[in-house]
């Protein structure tokens, strides 16, 4: 059976949790210590990136994507101790408020993928929010499986993620989809997969192959950029984060698929 890979943010679905995620705990910060928002904002959010890289290096991957770990202890090194942050309400929130929402093209692309493919959710967070999200979504049911980093036990990144996701699914041949160079591509890569990038807001790019828009975005030097900013997976080598195609909505997978 042939499996389809799909991330969750910024491929199937626009996620505006951080908001909430961020932006409520930064409003705290920034009334407690007396400092601008904005201000308490970027520093939250670089203190939040800090954490996860540590616990990757560390190899504490669940730890690492739990906010109910990780934004607390980026508040209390921040200088504010609080027992107010429930994540799973605050994502909860960001969905039912509009921020956080399924992207127009999802559900027909998926349904057209699903009648020659499993399709199957693989995405760095945890089950018990992602969960949650997709049923309050209303799209749980669209998915053959949902491959969360707990559930794989490592990271994205390394192609076992693929191999085991390929195994649970029972996959002769698979592909991936997702919107990050480092977590989504180079994973896939190393296992053998076909690779897409999704860059949403390349749109503009529409009139042009998904397979040659990969040179023309290293030519520009936007890949490269891109990236770069994948700054907790540093220690990925550049060839490995370079897909095979970008697409710039989900229906284009579908035609990808079948030129595979």
């Amino acid at each position: 059976m042939r499996c389809a890979f799909l991330d969750l943010d910024h491929t199937v679905i626009k996620t505006g949790y951080r908001e909430y995620l961020i932006g409520r705990p930064a409003r705290l910060l920034s009334r407690r210590l007396g400092v601008p928002g904005d201000e308490a904002i970027l520093a939250l959010r670089e203190k939040v990136r800090e954490i996860m890289r540590e616990k990757i290096l560390n190899g504490d991957y669940l730890h690492a994507f739990d906010w109910d770990v990780v934004i607390p202890e980026a508040l209390r090194r921040l200088g504010l101790r609080t027992s107010e942050f429930d994540a799973l309400s605050l994502l909860l929130e960001a969905v039912r408020s509009g921020a956080t929402s399924v992207y127009p093209d999802s559900v027909e692309a998926i349904q057209e993928l699903r009648r020659d493919h499993k399709v199957c959710l693989m995405t760095g967070g945890l089950s018990k929010y992602q969960e949650a999200i997709l049923s309050e979504l209303g799209i749980r049911n669209m998915f053959d499986a949902v491959l969360t980093t707990d559930r794989l036990g490592v990271l994205k990144v390394r192609p076992e993620a693929f191999t085991k996701a390929m195994e649970i699914c029972g996959c002769s041949a698979a592909f991936h989809t997702g919107d990050s160079p480092s977590h989504d591509v180079a994973g896939a890569k190393g296992a053998g997969l076909a690779a897409f990038l999704m860059v949403r807001e390349l749109n503009h790019l529409r009139e042009v192959d998904p397979f040659k828009r990969v040179d023309l975005l290293l030519k520009s030097g936007y890949l490269r950029d891109l990236m770069k900013k994948d700054i907790l997976y540093g220690f990925i080598p550049e060839e490995m984060m370079i897909p095979d195609a970008v697409v710039v909505e989900l229906r284009e997978v579908v035609s990808l698929s079948r030129r595979l």
